[in-house]
């Protein structure tokens, strides 16, 4: 079974996940890029050091390796939880630490902006 991919679109219309994903270095987005592509393929199945949870309940983390390592913050659905995910900020982890602090929290309202209106998301951008 193939997932949906989804981005968060902030209430300005804008993917911010799209924005962060083209401010990486072409290597780091083709690892997330990977990454996401066995996101699509094998949904929550993914091994557990790949996609964990966070503090945050219902918000987890792709755990994308590297020199800085990417930490995006995503749910499952939210509006088809068995089909999709949706990709809600970009963030990284330096010294146990995530940029931009409280990233799960933010991902979180934002989770809850796309169950009141669900065109506040889109079709995953892919950036190479």
């Amino acid at each position: 079974m193939k997932y949906a991919l989804f981005d968060y679109l902030t209430d300005k219309g804008i993917n911010d996940f799209k924005i962060w994903t083209e401010k990486l270095q072409k290597t780091q987005r083709g690892k997330l890029n990977l990454r996401l592509d066995m996101l699509e393929q094998k949904g929550p199945d993914l091994f557990p050091q790949i996609l964990t949870g966070t503090d945050t309940a219902g918000i987890q983390k792709l755990r994308v390796p590297g020199k800085i390592q990417l930490r995006p913050m995503l749910c499952k659905g939210p509006i088809n939880v068995k089909t999709e995910f949706t990709l809600l900020i970009g963030a990284i982890e330096k010294q146990d630490k995530l940029q931009p602090k409280k990233a799960d929290q933010i991902a979180d309202r934002r989770k809850k902006d796309v169950i009141t209106d669900e065109k506040r998301r889109i079709k995953h951008e892919r950036i190479s």
